[in-house]
């Protein structure tokens, strides 16, 4: 679907993905008044920016989906907030900005498996390792 967007998405597509990436980037991914969890605000302006991402594929039923898939995942997403210090969400998501706006669609697509596999990674407990090479 990101290979789509990469190769449908257009100047205005481009545009949009620019400005959803902005106030992920400001927005406090944690506030004290929220407790340890995702803020209600970065939780927001995170599916935006993961939504816009993808809409430049045109395809209002991969876009229904896509909706569906965030809802049911946004609570596993949001309780356990576990927070990796080793992990740099930020750096991520502009590597993701970068590549969808480099019009790369092999780089955005390594970068996005990458994010997700961390996310499932942290929520499962399980470290993801690459396989080993023999000599």
């Amino acid at each position: 679907m990101l290979r789509m967007a990469v190769e449908r998405g257009d100047v205005d597509w481009e545009a949009r993905v620019r400005a959803s990436h902005h106030p992920l980037t400001r927005t406090p991914a944690y506030v004290a008044e929220e407790g340890e969890h995702y803020s209600s605000a970065w939780a927001e302006a995170h599916c935006l920016f993961h939504r816009t991402l993808l809409e430049g594929c045109g395809n209002l039923v991969l876009l229904e989906t896509f909706d569906r898939l965030w809802t049911a995942s946004e609570l596993a997403r949001r309780w356990p907030a576990h927070r990796n210090p080793d992990r740099d969400g930020a750096a991520e998501h502009r590597r993701l900005e970068e590549a969808v706006l480099a019009r790369d669609a092999d780089t955005a697509a390594e970068v996005l498996i990458r994010h997700l596999t961390q996310t499932a990674a942290g929520l499962t407990g399980c470290t993801h390792r690459e396989p080993e090479r023999e000599a």
